[in-house]
């Protein structure tokens, strides 16, 4: 007989410290809720398909065993009337298309904020859609991978299309996706994460122009230093001084 534990969740990681950590936080959020654990991937599974009034699952993607997208691939296969929600301190792309392919209902970036397990326990009743489509949460996802990869890279070339190539979308559609959720376009976004770091960056006196410009994915000092003062009102060599971090460098 399958045991039966109303509301039941289950937190799957092979880190001792992350699942335990995790399960004290969904405790503290509603302690209502039995609370069920695995460290692997196998085991993740036997839970999962036993225990028949599971209703939420944060699974890690990189298990023992079988790993997290696998357990969610034959969940779905098996129909199971759980909400699953990836956990992962990876960034990969494939893993954000594989997850929405099995249809999961959200994911989080480790370290997981405390904000977002009560936002997920107070909708766990909600109605469970095993279909891929795009609903809120999973068109948070592919927004959320946009702008973690655009961090990593700001040093490069990056462009929609080639973003939309690797998540296997178009671009107008990555592009739409993109307006809707931050209310700016792909472009301003990506010229606004440059010019942020670039602040950041320029508070080392240490650092030539031409070597920020370059860490922030400009081709040349000049076309930094004009997209910096269109946006800022002045240039870098002029931002510096204002702070008081003077280094002699002409522009």
């Amino acid at each position: 007989m399958q045991p039966r534990l109303e509301g039941s969740i289950l937190v799957a990681d092979d880190e001792d410290v992350t699942r335990k950590g995790l399960c004290r936080l969904i405790q503290r959020t509603n302690g209502s809720f039995p609370v069920l654990e695995a460290s692997n991937g196998l085991e993740t599974w036997e839970i999962m398909r036993s225990v028949s009034t599971l209703s939420l699952a944060f699974i890690d993607i990189r298990m023992p065993g079988i790993d997290g997208l696998t357990v969610c691939e034959k969940a779905r296969a098996a129909s199971l009337a759980t909400r699953i929600v990836i956990i992962s301190g990876f960034k990969e792309f494939e893993y954000a298309r594989q997850a929405l392919r099995y249809g999961v209902s959200d994911y989080l970036l480790k370290p997981v904020k405390p904000s977002d397990i009560v936002h997920l326990i107070g909708n766990i009743n909600a109605p469970l859609n095993r279909e891929p489509v795009h609903d809120e949460s999973q068109e948070r996802m592919i927004i959320e991978w946009v702008r973690t990869y655009v961090y990593d890279y700001l040093d490069k070339d990056l462009t929609l299309a080639e973003i939309a190539e690797k998540l296997h979308y178009t671009p107008n559609y990555l592009g739409v996706l993109f307006k809707r959720a931050l209310g700016k376009g792909f472009q301003e976004y990506l010229m606004d994460c440059r010019l942020q770091r670039a602040k950041l960056l320029l508070q080392d006196p240490s650092l030539r122009l031409s070597e920020i410009s370059e860490r922030v994915g400009y081709t040349n000092t000049r076309a930094f230093t004009l997209a910096f003062r269109k946006v800022y009102g002045r240039s870098p060599k002029e931002y510096r001084e204002a702070a008081g971090l003077v280094t002699g460098e002409m522009e």
